[in-house]
């Protein structure tokens, strides 16, 4: 399950449909959604996707972590 998969406020997403459709969403963007299933919606819409899209399993879905520092 994709949202069991998530780390709120550690995990960037990056969502890929066929055709070339796609967004990402920095660690940073939690802060602002916290909740996992409308974080997801909000970057379904993002990307000009269904709001529910991420739920069909016909999305490549990938996280990564970024390291944010200032000087």
């Amino acid at each position: 399950d994709l949202i069991k998969k998530l780390r709120p406020g550690v995990d960037g997403v990056i969502l890929k449909a066929y055709g070339g459709r796609g967004a990402t969403f920095l660690p940073q963007v939690w802060e602002q959604v916290p909740d996992p299933q409308l974080f997801l919606t909000h970057l379904c819409r993002k990307a000009g996707l269904a709001d529910t899209a991420w739920q069909s399993g016909e999305l490549e879905v990938e996280t990564y972590q970024v390291q944010h520092f200032e000087e």
